[in-house]
């Protein structure tokens, strides 16, 4: 046997045991208990798949400059080492899969990294978004929320905090409606309170926010009855809510935070960092110190 099938068959093996691990990635519950029927129905699917592509490419015609062809993948060769290897050793998928899952988060910090670069001025400095605290402040949070979201209403006391104990924090809201229609409703109502009273838009936010969701929901009714309580023209935010620029608001915060990949809401950015999910008072409070911080070793 030739050094080329050699490495072919090494190489054969580690794509089979990595790919199984992939099919498993989203069943962990079912990885540990895997028999040998699984395995083997897995491994010969990835096998066959390995051996027509090798075979389509065999088929290709070949450079000029090569010197050798490359030889077909045998599967019923390759097939039962893979096998036997991933029974007698099946903790090797959970292994690998842990490697996995790092690779996959240290891909995701990178990406998220390149995202804010390319997104920053929209993220942080967008015309159309709500800033509320210290408009010049030093530091800024930036958070991604739904108005239907519980976990949202959840964070809104450590939110509500931050501002009152942190003078120099500036505090960006992105309306992200990705729960409801009545979500869409309120957050196009929320984004007519910004344009017509910008000054009443964090009362307007915490009266909603503080709501429970209930049966219906919050949506565009409930939010209109906030602006009536709150002694705001509610014709023309009803009509500022119309505008089409409200619409292109929202689709831009969605598109920033698929860029991001962010999975839910909330969702936050402070300085070079993405915090994913509810988090406590003290962890959004060390993020910030952290941002600040890092700001001012050049002050």
């Amino acid at each position: 046997m030739t050094r080329l099938p050699i490495v072919l068959s090494g190489l054969a093996l580690i794509v089979a045991i990595i790919a199984a691990v992939g099919a498993f990635r989203d069943k962990p519950t079912e990885v540990a208990g895997m028999d040998e029927a699984s395995v083997v129905a897995l491994v010969d699917g990835k096998i066959k798949a390995m051996a027509d592509e090798m075979a389509a490419a065999a088929a290709t015609p070949a450079d000029d400059s090569a010197t050798a062809e490359a030889p077909a993948l045998d599967p019923d060769a390759i097939g039962p080492i893979v096998r036997d290897y991933m029974v007698a050793h099946p903790e090797i998928l959970e292994d690998v899969m842990v490697a996995l899952e790092e690779k996959r988060e240290r891909d995701q910090v990178v990406a998220q990294s390149e995202a804010l670069d390319q997104n920053r001025e929209a993220i942080f400095n967008s015309q159309n978004s709500a800033v509320v605290g210290n408009p010049a402040g030093d530091v800024t949070l930036v958070e991604f929320f739904d108005y239907n979201c519980g976990y949202c209403k959840r964070m809104l006391p450590a939110l509500v905090d931050l501002l009152d104990s942190d003078p120099n924090l500036r505090v960006v809201f992105k309306e992200w409606p990705v729960l409801t229609d009545g979500s869409g409703e309120a957050a196009r109502v929320a984004l007519g309170v910004l344009k017509v009273a910008p000054e009443k838009y964090l009362d307007f936010h915490v009266e909603l926010m503080s709501q429970p969701g209930g049966s219906d929901g919050i949506g565009k009714k409930r939010a209109l009855k906030v602006v009536e309580d709150l002694g705001i023209d509610l014709a023309a935010v009803e009509a500022a809510a119309k505008d089409p620029a409200v619409d292109e608001q929202i689709a831009e915060n969605y598109k920033i935070a698929e860029d991001l990949g962010l999975r839910g809401t909330p969702s936050y950015v402070v300085g070079e960092e993405v915090i994913p999910g509810a988090v406590s008072f003290e962890t959004l409070r060390e993020k910030i110190d952290t941002a600040r911080e890092a700001a001012c070793q050049t002050c």
